[in-house]
This record gives C-alpha cells, structure tokens and sequence, in this order.
C-alpha cells in the first residue's frame, strides 16, 4: 500500500519536474554574442531613370542608353551584430550602393548612395544548420550623390537624406560549431522620395534648373537581394 501512494504522490512531482526543465531548455537564454557580416546585395529598384546615352566611337553598335536606380543598384554592406537572446539580435549596418555607368575616367554618370540600417532580427531555429529570420527597422541615406561626367566636364546632384524604415526575411546556414555561417534574405526600404538639395556644373551652381527635372524627387523605395557570410567573434 505504501508503494502505491508512493508512486501516486511521486509521479505528479516527477512528470512537473520533466516539463519544467523542458520549458527552460526552451526558454531563450542571454547569449550575448557579438558578431560581424559583409554581403553583396543588388536591386532592380521600383523605377529607373535616363541619364545619359553612350555612343560607340569607330565601331557600327546602336547608342545605349543609361539608366540610374534610385531605389536600387548594387553594392557591398558591413554589419555589426548583437544577440541578445538566441532568438534576438540587434545589428548596425552601413553600406555602398551605385547605379548607372562608368564609360571611362571622363565620360560617366553613377548615382551613389551610403545606406544605415538599425535593425531587430528574430530568428526561428529549425535546427542546427538552418535558422531562417524577420526583421525591421530603420534605414537612412547618409549620402546620396548623382555625378556626371561628359568629355571630363562635371556635373553633380547633391540629394536631400530621406529616413524611413526598412523589413526583411531570410534564413542563416551554419555548419556544427564553426563561427563562420552563409546567409541570404529579401529585404525591401521604404525610404519615400528624395529630392535635389544642390546641384552644380562645371563647378557653376544650376540648383533651380534641376530642381523639378527628372533627376528631382526620385523614388528611394526598392527591394534587395542580399548574400554574404557572417563570423561571430565570441
């Protein structure tokens, strides 16, 4: 009879005890990792605009036309990150982006942008390899420059700094316990429009002829693919 209550009174506490360490297992622990990353991202952007048209001398191609992507083009990013929990990260992310063409030293038209990003991430680990992730945040143009050059004559659009928001999703590929990891993600910037701050040519101030043109009031929205590798440092 003894054994019986035992059991009666044991198994309860026992089976409690199971799932109270399960449900600390789960629970995310302060992690407080930090962590660096560099990727390539590209975007075709939600617009583009003409610039220029290049002519091919001495040779029988067709003129081409060139094309800047406000919201988009190609670039390089650095990242610094925080993990807060195994689930939350914080990162800082600065990058370089153009769009557009460089013909030669003296004939060119590139629009170049620098993107800063603060953003939360939250990840959703499936297993030890594969950690797929969403995120937001906010995201800013530190610099946002449009130069032309035309038989080395110089023309450049300085452009107003536009603060918006950005949000993505993506997934992290780590193999066992190395600190290196690949990643890959869709991120879209809603950066609004941004508009001509100053503007000069051939070192001459044109700041009310190109204020209303088409390189005024562009489109800075755009949706990014981006790849690279990350490395946690402790």
């Amino acid at each position: 009879m003894k054994y019986l209550i035992s059991f009666f009174l044991l198994t309860p506490i026992l089976i409690f005890s199971q799932i109270t360490e399960d449900i600390s297992r789960d629970t995310p622990s302060v992690v407080k990792k930090l962590y660096t990353k560099g990727s390539f991202m590209y975007g075709p952007g939600t617009e583009e605009v003409w610039v220029a048209t290049k002519y091919y001398q001495d040779s029988d191609k067709d003129p081409e036309d060139i094309y800047m992507r406000p919201g988009g083009g190609f670039g390089i990013e650095a990242v610094i990150g925080y993990d807060v929990t195994r689930f939350l990260s914080f990162e800082l992310a600065l990058g370089w982006l153009t769009s557009g063409e460089v013909i030669d030293k003296d004939n060119m038209a590139i629009l170049e942008k620098f993107p800063l990003q603060a953003i939360i991430l939250y990840r959703i680990p499936i297993n030890k390899k594969f950690t797929p992730y969403i995120g937001g945040g906010l995201a800013t143009l530190l610099s946002i420059k449009y130069t032309e050059k035309v038989q080395g004559t110089e023309s450049d659009v300085i452009y107003s700094k536009p603060i918006g928001f950005t949000i993505l999703g993506g997934t992290e590929f780590k193999k066992s316990q190395s600190p290196w990891y690949w990643f890959g993600e869709l991120r879209y910037n809603i950066l609004g429009e941004y508009t001509v701050k100053e503007a000069t040519m051939g070192g001459r101030t044109v700041t009310g002829i190109i204020q209303g043109s088409s390189l005024d009031n562009l489109n800075a929205n755009g949706v990014f693919i981006v790849f690279g590798v990350g490395y946690y440092l402790k």
